[in-house]
């Protein structure tokens, strides 16, 4: 039995050779977590560069681009570690196409690449499928919610005449669905596509959001919802670095998939605005709780939709509950 892991030199001849003449235990496939986890200070993964087999997880995303992606999450690994993107730039797509959201997939023969500071797991061959759909219709991972101060916007660095992070404590975050909580849009413009723009929160605490994975946003554009001002009870998305030093830029985005994501609070049915069709909604949903993901409804961000909730949308109408 030979290693699933083999490094890729130059045009593949080493990589063949190793593969086929070095016997080695037996390997098993690795975990998303396996190889995204580094003590690497610039968060790169210890297996750039190799090829290998990969346990998988949940699609909790796709990302059709110009480059066809999959967005996939362990559920093993809830809150570090525990996503990873998977590219299939192979016409004509047919891995991007057979996996559904909610389907668990295993990778075999596919390539860790870090690039622009995000760890990817890219499609080998066309011959060689590298995937198989172990099931489907799965629950998807819960919504990991953090602080702005946990995934910090970048500073700007007069001495290299560019924008950088601090650290990059926030790369265990890297691929996965993330929400922040309770914040404000206080600049847009920013980044290398002119398309970030800054939430801030309670705490003054800000990171950096862009809607380039929303489905419903045309490229180089904001979300209808956002604007300078707008408060959102909740904002959540894919987490990716974008790094590019040659043009000063190193830098953590939170991805918005659908309107969804962009939670203004009371705005139940997600168009927009905060009316009688939200306080139905709401009137329907009392009880029900959000746990790690949010409900629009939840305007005291504790975590569930209550009658205190209910008061807060009644306010908004110059009514109070009886109580």
């Amino acid at each position: 039995m030979y290693s699933v892991t083999t490094r890729v030199v130059g045009a593949g001849l080493i990589a063949a050779l190793l593969a086929a003449f070095v016997p080695e235990a037996a390997a098993q496939s690795l975990s998303i977590y396996e190889i995204q986890h580094t003590d690497d200070p610039n968060g790169t993964s210890p297996y750039d560069g190799f090829v290998v087999d990969c346990a998988g997880g949940v699609c909790v995303a796709k990302f059709p681009g110009y480059r066809p992606r999959l967005i996939l999450q362990d559920p093993n690994y809830p809150s570090e570690w525990g996503g990873i993107q998977v590219k299939d730039w192979i016409s004509p797509y047919d891995m991007f196409n057979d996996v559904q959201v909610g389907d668990w997939v295993e990778f075999t023969n596919m390539l860790v690449e870090d690039f622009r500071g995000t760890t990817f797991l890219q499609r080998q061959s066309a011959h060689d499928p590298g995937y198989t759909i172990v099931s489907q219709s799965n629950p998807l991972p819960l919504v990991l919610m953090v602080s702005a101060g946990d995934i910090p916007a970048p500073v700007y660095d007069p001495n290299n005449d560019g924008w950088y992070v601090e650290h990059h404590d926030a790369e265990k975050y890297e691929s996965m669905r993330l929400l922040v909580r309770d914040v404000t849009v206080t600049e847009m413009n920013l980044g290398k596509s002119v398309d970030n723009y800054n939430l801030q929160d309670a705490e003054d605490a800000s990171c950096w959001v862009s809607d380039y994975m929303n489905e419903e946003v045309e490229p180089s554009d904001y979300h209808r919802f956002v604007s300078a001002g707008q408060h959102f009870c909740g904002v959540s998305g894919v987490f990716e670095q974008y790094t590019r030093l040659s043009n000063g830029w190193d830098y953590y985005q939170l991805l918005t998939l659908t309107s969804a994501d962009l939670a203004i609070c009371g705005d139940v049915d997600h168009d927009g605005d905060v009316d009688l069709t939200d306080l139905a909604q709401l009137l329907g949903s009392y009880g029900v709780t959000s746990g790690a993901c949010f409900e629009d409804g939840d305007l005291d961000y504790d975590g569930d939709v209550d009658l205190a909730d209910l008061a807060e949308l009644l306010g908004a109408y110059g009514w109070t509950l009886p109580y």
